[in-house]
């Protein structure tokens, strides 16, 4: 916004209000202590400031009533706030309009940042038994997870680590409830005491039959026996659950046996906990008490929120559920129900909103979370850690969803600047938790950021696939050739990231991942590296069902592994249709069975795939087409292959005449390239080469090529790797176009 005199008019306003204009020339400042600010003859002036956040905010929405236009800056003092009550900031904080509001850390205050919270702290604490404490929360408090110096506190659970099996499901029931298997003599005593009152118990579970991993669910407990060894469930589960599913038991006291863990008694209002080390009396024990710390939100569908901007604050504290469902009751939706649509910071039916520089972290689900309505978003030089879900979530409207006349109508969650953050240790409390999700959004630039300790994905992209769609949406047939307009999930740009140790508690994903998306989105750039698969199967980059249109270039994939039962089945993984992946480092994954794959399933189409240029050393066989067909690919060349001089071997199911060599880890059988090149009619790899790359320097120089090598005879481009993860040195916009 320009600079400009204001006039005497909207002087005398700020002077009323108490507020300072010596900020930036067009700004009127609003203090905030909440150390040595006083309710005594407040007026948010740098002598007097408000001792609360919400004082200010009344301050500043009465200074934009009266007319002002321009900034408002609410500067807040380093200290904590705790909050009774999410900050709503909306279109009376910007007086409809004419102001842009900014909610900031004084910068005096030597890098520590104010800190707004949505806990309370536990006081009162006195022994119990056998290393167990308890104190009295106060009235109204009913936390779902806790949290102790800076640190969650894992709710008890049996077992304390890790999952047990379930056992085969009653037939028809597979949604209402599990069998537990034999279980330890100890353990059996525990669950034997929880079962005789099961009010508050919880079973976390990923509903799929034993074979999928994909999501979780934690679902109340309505019975419970030890003698049948039946767990019935108080709302079905979202997929059925046989035997071989992974699941563990929380919401008991008789949980309670390990230190680092916590109970809450609901019906007593009593908190319970088992200290690591020492007693909690020397600990700062926090008891979330909001599900959102700032809520930004406009006035409803056309009438959004503009201009706020947050910046140097540090959120923390907020709440799970009792009940977390994977989706909706609503078929349609494919998202979660909307109470549990939560972030420390979370926003809708807003736009043109920033967030920058500020500390996310402890929260019971998301850090950041856009719902439905939200129109570019900036959220840069952000650390987000330590959440419940996903660090940054943004949930566009569903297929269907809504009351639109058309799609083009209900494309509302999109244009994102998501940049420079770091988001490490998420999905803390959903086993699907992400670094960064996208559910039906798109024109977003997702750059330089770090992500690394998420349970599945690093970064995700989400639709609904073609096949799956109703016969019609919003009142329009759905057809092949309409198709792509009502999926939002397109024209994405995903570079620079650097995503690691992820994927570490589920399986068929990767640490960049799409399903069901639209056109146009890009993978550039981006390094994924020293990530294992844990148990089951896993990818690196994977193109899941209906990823079409993709352009995948210049990613570093390296020193992915498989560890206990899990395998890297391919490095690069490609379902979909016109895909070009071209120019990829795919390096020192020995444990990858296959470096690039494609796979047609679902009665989704995949081929016209464009695979050149691809530098591929110590990472499994050169392909994997789990089914070939003969419009699989549509050229693929100038690839340099190179695992210590061995031949190049594809592996699947290719049709006769080829003849298999063995069985693949993976998926079918091994076959000798020149079977492949048959089948295919020798119409691939002409120029490709079997050779030596001839790094200069490794993993810690880069992967550098020396001048010779024949890498740069197949058209190889270097990829640098200075651009990769956050910038931290950067001058304000700095950013390179996409």
């Amino acid at each position: 916004m320009a600079n400009r005199k204001k006039s005497d008019a909207e002087n005398e306003g700020a002077r009323m209000a108490g507020v300072s204009e010596d900020i930036g020339g067009d700004a009127a400042e609003i203090d905030v202590d909440g150390v040595n600010g006083t309710s005594v003859a407040a007026d948010g002036s740098t002598a007097r400031p408000y001792p609360t956040v919400h004082a200010a905010q009344a301050a500043a929405r009465k200074l934009a009533a009266g007319g002002y236009e321009g900034r408002i800056v609410v500067r807040i003092r380093p200290g904590t706030y705790a909050l009774p009550e999410p900050l709503r900031l909306g279109s009376a904080d910007t007086g409809g309009g004419r102001c842009a509001v900014e909610y900031c850390g004084d910068a005096s205050g030597g890098g520590e940042l104010p800190v707004l919270s949505g806990g309370v702290e536990i006081a009162g604490w006195e022994p119990w038994r056998d290393g167990i404490w308890r104190a009295a929360v106060p009235a109204g408090v009913r936390p779902r997870t806790l949290y102790a110096d800076g640190a969650r506190i894992a709710k008890a659970r049996l077992p304390a680590v890790g999952y047990y099996e379930t056992g085969h499901a009653e037939p028809g029931g597979e949604r209402d409830g599990i069998r537990v298997g034999e279980l330890p003599a100890d353990h059996a005593d525990a669950f034997e005491a929880a079962a005789r009152n099961c009010a508050g118990m919880q079973a976390f579970v990923w509903p799929g039959e034993g074979e999928w991993n994909w999501f979780s669910e934690t679902i109340p407990v309505r019975e419970a026996s030890a003698e049948t060894g039946r767990i019935v469930f108080a709302r079905p589960s979202t997929w059925g659950i046989g035997g071989g599913s992974r699941y563990f038991l929380q919401g008991s006291l008789a949980f309670l046996r390990e230190p680092g863990q916590f109970h809450f008694d609901d019906t007593a209002g009593m908190l319970y906990y088992r200290p690591v080390l020492g007693k909690p009396l020397a600990q700062r024990v926090i008891a979330p008490a909001l599900h959102r710390i700032v809520e930004i939100a406009g006035d409803g569908e056309g009438r959004p929120v503009s201009g706020i901007v947050l910046r140097g604050l540090e959120l923390v504290h907020t709440d799970f559920y009792d009940d977390y469902r994977i989706v909706s009751d609503e078929e349609a939706a494919n998202t979660e129900p909307d109470v549990q649509r939560n972030g420390l910071i979370y926003v809708r039916d807003a736009e043109d909103v920033k967030v920058e520089g500020c500390r996310l972290r402890l929260a019971g689900s998301s850090g950041v979370l856009l719902d439905r309505r939200a129109l570019h978003v900036e959220l840069t030089r952000n650390a987000i850690e330590h959440v419940g879900h996903h660090g940054i979530y943004a949930v566009g409207y569903a297929p269907g969803e809504g009351d639109f006349q058309d799609p083009a109508a209900a494309n509302l969650n999109k244009r994102h600047l998501i940049a420079d953050n770091e988001i490490v240790h998420g999905g803390e409390l959903v086993g699907h938790g992400a670094g960064i999700q996208l559910y039906q959004c798109g024109g977003c630039d997702i750059a330089h950021n770090r992500i690394a300790h998420m349970p599945r994905y690093g970064i995700s992209m989400k639709g609904v696939r073609q096949g799956a769609m109703p016969p019609s949406l919003w009142g329009i047939p759905v057809t092949w050739d309409n198709h792509y307009d009502f999926l939002f999930a397109r024209d994405n740009v995903i570079r620079y990231n650097d995503i690691s140790d992820v994927m570490t508690d589920s399986q068929d994903g990767g640490l960049i991942e799409s399903w069901g998306v639209g056109l146009g989105n890009r993978i550039h750039g981006n390094r994924l590296h020293h990530s294992g698969i844990r148990f089951s199967f896993g990818f690196g980059i994977y193109l899941d069902d209906a990823s079409d249109g993709f352009t995948v270039t210049h990613n570093v994939l390296d020193h992915l592994y498989g560890a206990n039962t899990g395998k890297l089945w391919m490095a690069i993984f490609a379902k979909g249709i016109g895909s070009v992946i071209a120019n990829n480092l795919i390096v020192d994954n020995t444990d990858a069975v296959n470096a690039i794959g494609t796979q047609e399933m679902v009665g989704e189409a995949n081929r016209d795939l464009v695979i050149e240029r691809n530098l591929v050393s110590n990472s499994g066989r050169m392909f994997c087409f789990v089914n070939w067909s003969p419009e699989r690919l549509a050229r693929a060349d100038r690839n340099l292959y190179w695992n210590g001089g061995a031949p190049r071997i594809v592996s699947g199911e290719l049709p006769s005449p080829a003849v298999s060599l063995a069985e693949n880890p993976a998926w079918g059988f091994d076959y000798d390239w020149e079977s492949w090149l048959s089948v295919s009619g020798g119409r691939f790899e002409a120029n490709s080469l079997v050779a030596d790359p001839l790094f200069a320097a490794g993993e810690e120089g880069g992967y550098k090529l020396q001048p010779d090598s024949p890498a740069y005879r197949l058209g190889w481009e270097d990829i640098d790797w200075s651009l990769i993860g956050p910038r931290h040195r950067r001058q304000e916009n700095s950013y390179e176009s996409p």
